[in-house]
């Protein structure tokens, strides 16, 4: 997985000054460009597009420096479509004009990465490969919405519903839903609980997600959260799927929660993963 993800992010680098082939990232990293972000800004803490951006930003520096190019055509060359949009987006990052720095005025060096996984093959979390039937969840649904918007589904669920009758759709088993990552680190993100009456759901106006039989790897999760997940996550990209082999299918990935306290450094939940060899 380590050298997938290094030679995807050689070929990005190799694309700078262009447009990115979305069909050469699936070749190289196995995943959609879509999902390779995502995993991308698990490992990273900053989304592949706001990385690639800052890149082109600091290479800039280097035509300003060492080219007569006019501004304009360096602006064009890094994806930006005027000299205003341009200076901009560089002031904001390096604090200074791009005729400052031509200059010889200071400017920031971001440099390029490699993702270096963490394979330390002694720790573990206890992670198991379960089979797990078809079911359905019925809550409320988000389309196209950043991790940050996530949230705002359970408080929309809860403000409509009560606990009672939430639970009372089927087993009572609640699951954030992630689906359809989309270009740009975007995401489909329902707040439901698990229903075995659709008509319930619907007659609730909820959203109804129909899941088909897969295979997961189900993660522990301890600790407070959204960190004691995002290092879970972390745990998964950079041990579990260079030791194992498997990684993730691209169906729908589930936060299963549990009842009590979920900032508390006790809390204890899962996530489940599809996996494919």
């Amino acid at each position: 997985m380590m050298h997938q993800f290094n030679q995807t992010m050689t070929y990005l680098e190799s694309v700078l000054h262009t447009e990115v082939d979305m069909n050469r990232v699936p070749q190289l990293s196995g995943y959609s460009y879509s999902m390779f972000s995502r995993l991308f800004s698990i490992l990273s803490d900053m989304t592949l597009a706001e990385y690639l951006r800052k890149r082109r930003l600091s290479e800039a520096t280097n035509d300003l420096r060492e080219t007569s190019d006019k501004i304009i055509d360096i602006a064009l060359k890094y994806g930006y479509d005027s000299v205003d949009s341009f200076s901009a987006a560089f002031k904001k990052f390096h604090g200074r004009t791009p005729s400052e720095v031509r200059n010889r005025k200071p400017s920031k060096i971001f440099p390029k990465v490699q993702l270096s996984m963490k394979i330390t093959g002694g720790k573990n979390m206890n992670i198991s490969i379960q089979q797990k039937p078809a079911f359905a969840v019925a809550g409320i649904l988000l389309e196209n919405v950043n991790n940050s918007k996530c949230p705002a589904a359970w408080d929309r669920l809860y403000k409509a519903h009560s606990f009672e009758t939430l639970e009372a759709l089927g087993g009572g088993q609640s699951y954030g839903v992630c689906s359809d990552i989309a270009v740009g680190e975007k995401m489909n993100y329902m707040a439901g609980y698990q229903v075995t009456d659709k008509e319930k759901g619907h007659a609730l106006n909820l959203s109804i997600l129909d899941i088909a039989e897969a295979e997961y790897a189900i993660i522990p999760v301890k600790g407070a959260i959204p960190a004691s997940l995002h290092q879970a996550w972390k745990y998964v990209l950079e041990v579990f799927f260079p030791e194992t082999g498997y990684r993730h299918s691209g169906a729908p990935d589930f936060e299963v929660y549990a009842e009590g306290d979920m900032h508390s450094p006790d809390y204890e939940m899962e996530i489940w993963v599809p996996v494919v060899k």
